[in-house]
């Protein structure tokens, strides 16, 4: 299915917020289902892992488990399975908007997604190491600046979460002007700056705007069935210190943690679209792609 939505052009703050609105709407259905349908084995095997450290732990007060060294383990496996699970996810999203903004339809299908993510997987791992070193280089600068901010009484945590996004937008625009081509992995961090540089308060707030309305927007769509589950469990299957000892409150566990993933994922898929929305405006204000591309139509009219 085409798509009607201009990624290249100007963009005002409040012109973010609707552009990201107008192309939610489009490929929501579709972006969600190939997304999905390329990560469910990657979340099976999440799933696995968060019942299986469930049956590890218990709250009883006779016992702790966390004495055992094996919970330990499990638990660090299962922390770098959600770390690796949650990068897979991201570069399977930017690959997704990639295809997505290239080709102007929704014709692709979950396995052209993964044989692209497939195809630059050495992309994402250089990128990875590499923006380890930075975050190395900026940890510090942008430690003080956020205790300078939180003494900002008010607007200091405002100021915080716009600082974050700022950052985020800066590594997310890096990767993908190294993905496209534009830049190398050693510049593509100081190009990317000075790319967005005049723009970043912009950037910075049109992306901490998005974002924030997302998560509420999930939020509430995931906390009012979360309490209704929540308070039927507590009337009908009598909790008490050991509830979550028995097979039914490890499975609540499970679809708990289940769930706070699954929350995660669309707060993923909704920032690369967000960030890939102002990527292709910092881009067509660096190369004027659109602006050539308008040229060149002209041209083939006169041709004509």
């Amino acid at each position: 299915m085409e798509i009607n939505f201009e990624f290249q052009k100007e963009r005002k703050i409040g012109d973010f917020l609707q552009s990201f609105i107008d192309l939610l709407k489009i490929v929501l259905g579709h972006f969600v289902g190939t997304v999905f349908s390329v990560s469910i084995i990657p979340l099976s095997i999440t799933t696995i892992l968060y019942y299986f450290l469930s049956t590890k732990i218990t709250f009883s007060s006779e016992s702790d488990s966390f004495e055992d060294l094996n919970v330990y383990l499990w638990v660090s496996l299962l922390c770098v399975t959600i770390l690796l699970l949650g990068l897979y996810i991201y570069g399977i999203c930017i690959e997704y908007f990639i295809l997505l903004k290239n080709q102007k339809n929704t014709d692709f299908t979950g396995k052209d997604l993964w044989n692209a993510f497939r195809n630059h997987i050495g992309m994402y791992l250089k990128f990875f190491f590499a923006s380890l070193l930075v975050v190395v280089i900026i940890g510090i600068p942008a430690g003080i600046a956020m205790i300078i901010l939180m003494f900002i009484p008010l607007f200091g945590s405002f100021a915080i979460g716009i600082l974050f996004s700022i950052i985020g937008l800066w590594f997310f625009c890096s990767f993908l002007f190294y993905r496209e081509g534009y830049f190398s992995l050693t510049t593509t961090f100081l190009e990317t700056f000075n790319v967005i540089r005049k723009n970043m308060i912009q950037y910075g707030i049109a992306t901490y705007i998005v974002s924030f309305i997302f998560q509420v927007v999930m939020m509430m769509l995931t906390f009012i069935p979360g309490l209704i589950i929540g308070l039927i469990s507590y009337n009908f299957l009598e909790f008490d210190s050991s509830f979550f000892d028995g097979s039914l409150g490890k499975m609540l566990m499970t679809l708990g943690a289940l769930l706070v993933t699954l929350l995660t994922i669309f707060l993923y898929m909704g920032g690369v679209l967000a960030n890939g929305i102002i990527y292709e405006t910092a881009k067509d204000f660096k190369y004027g792609d659109r602006i050539y591309a308008m040229i060149a139509n002209l041209g083939g009219k006169n041709d004509e």
